[in-house]
């Protein structure tokens, strides 16, 4: 199965590019394969870009809370309980947590003339860079690990926050089957209901792409083949949920 995802704001998509920035960091420190370590740079310079952010930390500390007020709410189960604790550790990480805005770079010279050349339409590249051959033919692929992992531990507190908030959303979604209208299907929504993210499901097999618009009232789903000059008109089935904070 393929699966889709598609946020209905802005604040969902926020928090879903951020799980995805970090998803990218994890993937690269884990990578075994000798890597030059520029897009590990880059992947910092993101996360210092978006994930540095004040009123981020005050957003994901009034959702957080938020959610726990919902969950107090609910039948004292040992599932409810552990997911109030789990809250609130959550936000008391963030609380504890301190991260520069911006672009801090304090006396490190060294990262301050990496970010000022991932600004050029070539990226960050030890071709014209002395400094960056140096440090590359200096340093292990461990002590690459141990130094991006120093830089990424600040923003813990922001990836375990948002990770924990979009699984809450996906895991409230009931997935439920569908089926297609000559490759169109549309989903009536209850305006009265917080709705911030589509989840959709297809098999490989079927070879199409979903393309979604909404509004408060509906959401309509558009089936498109790969190659776009192709029209796609069967019918198919596929599963959907949607999902609100």
């Amino acid at each position: 199965m393929i699966h889709y995802e598609f946020p209905l704001n802005e604040k969902t998509r926020k928090f879903l590019r951020l799980e995805e920035i970090f998803i990218r960091a994890e993937t690269q420190l884990a990578n075994r394969m000798k890597a030059s370590g520029c897009e590990l740079f880059e992947t910092l310079f993101n996360l210092m870009a978006s994930a540095s952010r004040s009123d981020l930390k005050v957003e994901l500390i009034q959702e957080l809370e938020r959610q726990r007020g919902k969950a107090e709410k609910l039948i004292r189960t040992k599932k409810n309980i552990a997911l109030q604790v789990a809250l609130k550790k959550h936000r008391v990480m963030l609380e504890k947590s301190s991260i520069k805005p911006g672009f801090y770079f304090g006396t490190d010279k060294f990262l301050q003339e990496i970010k000022a050349r991932s600004d050029s339409p070539f990226g960050i590249l030890s071709t014209d860079f002395p400094e960056m051959q140096l440090w590359l033919q200096t340093q292990t692929q461990q002590s690459r690990r141990l130094f991006f992992k120093a830089k990424f531990a600040p923003f813990l507190p922001i990836k375990n926050a948002v990770t924990f908030l979009n699984s809450i959303l996906r895991e409230s979604a009931k997935m439920k089957i569908h089926k297609s209208n000559h490759a169109r299907y549309e989903i009536k929504l209850d305006s009265s209901q917080k709705n911030d993210l589509v989840l959709v499901e297809l098999s490989e097999n079927l070879g199409v792409i979903p393309a979604l618009s909404s509004n408060k009232y509906a959401i309509n789903i558009n089936f498109n083949s790969m190659n776009k000059s192709n029209k796609v008109n069967k019918s198919m089935n596929f599963k959907i949920g949607v999902s609100g904070f």
